[in-house]
């Protein structure tokens, strides 16, 4: 088949670490390795830095709304950078400027646009955690954002969600209609032939000590106040490991503290290759957030080998298969929570895992992407 040149614009980049920067890296890895040349359009503090020839970069400048992005209040330069370049398909990660910067470039060249949306960023835990406390704020900024997206997606050729419980929430609240394509995971990387008693060992870890683990970025999003809560009534014997940075890492140490807990860490950022160390340590993992559009690190953890503990009517629910590699808990009650995690805690060895985390590999993903590439290059 022909090879394509694809553009791929985003408002967050290395060397952030998110979700979107590491779908990206997967993205990037994996149509290159097919023979697609990929260029990425993105912002940096410092663009003449960037010693990829692959990567172009408007100057930008923190989002407060959310911190890991980088706005370019000039993101056409980028644009012009590439006007001389043969692109054949625009694939577009974040709405905002670089997303603005790509359907202008869409248009431009009369060439399609794909947009992947990877964050409800109009949720209102989001708003709230960044914006003043202030109804009248939020409720402004809130119809704005929702304003602004129902045109943007709607000038997209295509949109596409990691999930159908995010597909439906586009439908009901912008009126946009979306395609399901799951996200690519590096799955292989955390799949491990350590016993789990070998990991700990590894990561200096009691080999008899019941464990459950966080992964991901400290924000109030993610809901932890949840976990915390729950690690107060399972007690002391049962320990939590809560790994990542963030901007709210300080508030869940101080609550932490306040509710006198003494069986939970705050490991703070680790390192890509430790990572997987501490999934296929733990016994169970639990990202207690609502927010997910697609929890990605539910799905390494199942690779790992370790459960999944995801609350209810949420788009982690679609990652459960029948109870064999996971649960789920009342979304946002602590007391379910504990109890399900003394539940699971007491049959960790029933479940099954890593053949469920299979059905997200990034070759699987790239497949589906390359047809809807290649459909709306057809028309």
């Amino acid at each position: 088949m022909e090879t394509l040149r694809i553009a791929i614009y985003s408002d967050t980049y290395l060397p952030t670490r998110d979700g979107v920067v590491t779908y990206i890296l997967t993205l990037r890895r994996v149509l290159e390795k097919l023979g697609h040349e990929v260029i990425i359009a993105t912002t940096a503090s410092h663009p003449a830095s960037i010693n990829d020839g692959h990567v172009y970069a408007s100057r930008g400048y923190r989002f407060p709304l959310y911190p890991q992005y980088k706005i370019s209040p000039i993101p056409f330069s980028v644009n012009k950078k590439l006007s001389e370049k043969r692109i054949d398909i625009v694939h577009s990660q974040t709405p905002m400027m670089m997303g603005y910067a790509a359907l202008r470039f869409s248009r431009l060249k009369s060439i399609p646009i794909v947009s992947t949306f990877h964050s409800l960023i109009f949720d209102e835990s989001v708003l709230n955690a960044y914006l003043p406390d202030n109804r009248h704020t939020i409720s402004t900024v809130k119809r704005s954002i929702r304003r602004y997206l129902r045109w943007y997606y709607r000038n997209c050729s295509d949109t596409i969600v990691p999930s159908d419980y995010v597909r439906r929430i586009l439908s009901r609240e912008i009126s946009v209609d979306a395609r399901v394509v799951n996200n690519a995971i590096d799955v292989e990387k955390y799949m491990s032939a350590l016993t789990k008693s070998e990991a700990r060992s590894l990561l200096h870890i009691d080999e008899s000590s019941r464990i459950v683990m966080f992964l991901g970025r400290i924000s109030r999003e993610k809901n932890l106040e949840v976990l915390l809560n729950a690690a107060r009534l399972t007690g002391s014997d049962v320990k939590y490991l809560v790994i990542g940075s963030g901007p709210h890492l300080s508030y869940y140490v101080d609550m932490a503290d306040k509710l006198g807990l003494k069986n939970i860490e705050f490991l703070g950022f680790v390192e890509d290759s430790i990572a997987p160390l501490y999934f296929r340590a733990a016994d169970i993992f639990c990202n207690p957030s609502n927010f997910e559009v697609m929890s990605t690190v539910d799905v390494e953890s199942m690779a790992a080998g370790t459960p999944i503990l995801v609350p209810e009517g949420t788009s982690q629910e679609e990652l459960l298969f029948q109870g064999r590699n996971g649960l789920s808990f009342r979304n946002g009650d602590p007391v379910d929570l504990s109890s399900k995690i003394m539940q699971m805690l007491e049959s960790v060895g029933t479940f099954s895992t890593v053949e469920y985390a299979k059905k997200f590999t990034p070759e699987k993903h790239v497949e589906a992407l390359l047809r809807i590439y290649r459909s709306l290059l057809d028309r």
